[in-house]
């Protein structure tokens, strides 16, 4: 390609966790690095019935000053409450506008992955799987012939794929951690005298995240007379159930509920804690426990995709404990031996996990070299793009009626 090297990112409009903060941090960083760097997305005209609260990715990548080029049109409900194959048109207008042969990384959500695949013979695409679930395992198997590369968050997602798309060049498939902006080193955590602090990060739900195992895990630990406090930063359907729970075993004084907090203020309560506890059933690579190392935090998390991958880390026993997932006994054991490692060690073998692994210069050197193994892309011409008048008539019949079945 003349001139600078180009790479874009295609995302749904809505922040929605790891997978949109990846996305908008990335951007920012291949630019502060000299690429020309472009973000697809569509601009709400006033928030989405879906959005409860969340911030747009515009406004992620608005926080900080940077030359992102974003490609982006109004969207209102006639988006969000159409048919997938409408908003797959939307979004294949906006790319089109592209420089041709850009490749193109691709968020977790259905319509994106169609749009973007429909013209891969103009983009590069790379299809991105997140997390250890069937949702990308079946984008990778529906997708699969128009993707250049697969970036797989974990060991055990880029064996799953491998074996769900036998057909896919597996030199095509890479291991690639998302990465995070790692906070300046240095500084050490509040004293605390011999009171364990404990925090839990993410979503609170029962779903993947297990979190009503958190009051077990406390109750497990007053039962042996441990003295700690655990806070916990974010909500979810099984905030009412976890609170419900503490309170059954009388640990109210031992716990408190923050909601959700700035990446600012989750990062400065980490370098205040001893040790993160994720108590999930799955997971791709979280960014809470790259979050937590880089603070300096020791975690203890359940043996599932992106956490197993560091058990044998050469820094791992002084910052990281493994446990099967719903094994509260051995989740104590680990907490219990990792209180005893000298906080000074364990918050210096935590930062220096995440500068060897978890780096956002890490991340997109991974990145690059995936991106330069696909072959340059030969077709230039600009496809037209489409939808015929009885689909979006039909789309606009449904959103209309999903409107008004919301009451938006």
């Amino acid at each position: 390609m003349a001139g600078k090297q180009k790479i874009a990112f295609f995302c749904h409009p809505y922040h929605r966790g790891g997978v949109t903060r990846w996305m908008a941090d990335a951007a920012i960083a291949y630019d502060k690095q000299g690429l020309e760097v472009y973000f697809v997305t569509v601009e709400p005209v006033k928030e989405f019935f879906s959005a409860k609260g969340r911030e747009t990715l515009l406004q992620l990548l608005g926080k900080e000053p940077n030359a992102v080029k974003t490609i982006t049109a109004k969207a209102g409900y006639e988006f969000e409450f159409g048919t997938p194959q409408y908003r797959a048109y939307i979004y294949k207008q906006l790319l089109v506008q592209l420089p041709a042969g850009t490749p193109i990384i691709l968020s977790d959500d259905l319509a994106v992955w169609a749009a973007a695949t429909a013209l891969h013979r103009g983009y590069p695409i790379v299809g991105v799987m997140h997390a250890d679930e069937a949702h990308y395992y079946k984008l990778a198997e529906q997708y699969y012939h128009s993707v250049a590369v697969l970036a797989c968050v974990s060991h055990r997602v880029h064996h799953t794929v491998q074996k769900k798309v036998p057909a896919f060049n597996p030199s095509h498939i890479f291991t690639i951690p998302c990465g995070i902006n790692l906070p300046p080193a240095g500084g050490s955590a509040a004293i605390h005298g011999d009171m364990l602090q404990l925090a839990y990060v993410g979503r609170v739900s029962i779903y993947q995240k297990r979190a009503t195992d958190l009051a077990k895990i406390c109750a497990a630990l007053a039962k042996d007379g441990i003295r700690f406090h655990l806070s916990v930063i974010g909500d979810g359907d099984a905030k009412a159930p976890l609170e419900a729970a503490i309170k059954a075993e009388g640990l109210q004084q031992h716990v408190t509920f923050y909601g959700w907090l700035s990446q600012k203020e989750v990062a400065q309560h980490l370098s205040n804690t001893d040790i993160l506890l994720l108590t999930s059933d799955f997971e791709g690579t979280p960014i809470a426990m790259m979050e937590a190392f880089a603070a300096g935090c020791g975690m203890v998390g359940t043996r599932v995709s992106g956490i197993e991958d560091y058990e044998l880390h050469p820094l791992a026993p002084d910052c990281l404990g493994v446990y099967e997932t719903g094994n509260i006994e051995e989740a104590v054991a680990k907490i219990n031996r990792l209180a005893e490692v000298p906080a000074a060690t364990r918050r210096h073998s935590a930062r220096q996990l995440a500068e060897a692994e978890f780096s956002m210069e890490v991340c997109l050197e991974r990145y690059a070299k995936a991106i330069s193994t696909i072959a340059p892309v030969t077709t230039a011409t600009t496809p037209e793009i489409t939808l015929s008048l009885a689909d979006k008539l039909r789309s606009r019949i449904i959103a209309l009626a999903r409107k008004l079945k919301t009451g938006q």
